[in-house]
């Protein structure tokens, strides 16, 4: 029935386990536990996946996942850094949607390869924002942003959430640098991609990223969100935040290496396992 959504040559008992995996990712990362750790859904998915898929695929379950964490912190908002974050961030959206509309133009399977390499690319740098968020966030405390800094920010995580769900380092650091308590960040970063998300959802529609077939999909999957977010609360006091975060970095490294390199390791190993049971 999904046989669109499987790569070529993919096993499906690995494309479900692969994709299962990395929405559970997404459910823990979005319980407030090891916030950030969500980069490694859409490169892990991207190795089992057609590229073009992924994206479509992540939007409808992206908003359901913040639709749940802007009900938690509801009241914990400041409305003044999201309004001058977004409204820049819709002309991001929409040079974004553009793209994507010339991309499916010219042929989606034409341009796989420079996809899954700028999703590498993101990969790497949410790695490496997560690694020195502590020390970033103590050195954009430091800035006082103004409409040149709000409107730049803005665009850049308009286009990079639109391209591959990537403004978390930029939306970050922008909320970093307005002082604000743990509670109330969390919360005002919530409503900030709530709002992205949404705006995105008209224009994946209009340019074919998500269709009939793809809400199916996404409704196969739905079922793993509680799932994440629930095993997320549960090692908020059991398993070590740190330790979790290093495991994660680990395989979005790994991920990342192979989209850039156009290389699939998990279609290779699979390949050479099938050999050796043969001879």
């Amino acid at each position: 029935m999904f046989d669109d959504f499987i790569a070529p040559g993919m096993p499906q008992p690995v494309f479900w386990l692969f994709v299962s995996v990395a929405i559970i990712i997404q459910g823990v990362s979005k319980s407030g536990f090891a916030g950030g750790v969500g980069i490694l859904s859409l490169p892990l998915m991207m190795l089992v996946m057609p590229s073009q898929r992924v994206a479509g695929v992540m939007l409808p379950l992206l908003i359901l996942l913040d639709l749940n964490a802007i009900y938690i912190h509801r009241h914990n908002k400041q409305w003044k850094p999201i309004l001058a974050l977004y409204v820049p961030a819709v002309a991001g959206i929409l040079a974004g949607a553009a793209l994507w509309w010339w991309i499916g133009k010219e042929g989606a399977k034409t341009y796989d390869v420079p996809i899954k390499r700028f999703v590498g690319v993101i990969a790497i740098v949410f790695s490496l924002y997560i690694v020195g968020k502590e020390h970033a966030g103590n050195w954009v405390k430091r800035i006082t942003p103004g409409p040149v800094f709000s409107i730049v920010a803005g665009l850049s995580a308009g286009f990079c959430s639109t391209l591959a769900h990537a403004a978390g380092p930029i939306v970050g650091l922008y909320m970093f640098a307005q002082g604000m308590s743990k509670n109330v960040f969390v919360g005002t970063t919530a409503w900030m991609f709530t709002l992205l998300n949404i705006t995105k959802l008209p224009f994946y529609f209009a340019v074919g990223l998500v269709e009939t077939d793809v809400l199916l999909f996404d409704l196969s999957l739905v079922w793993l969100i509680p799932i994440g977010s629930y095993l997320g609360k549960w090692m908020h006091h059991r398993v070590s935040e740190r330790l979790f975060n290093r495991i994660i970095l680990f395989f979005t490294l790994l991920a990342a290496l192979q989209l850039l390199t156009d290389i699939n390791l998990v279609q290779r190993g699979l390949e050479l396992a099938v050999r050796r049971h043969v001879q």
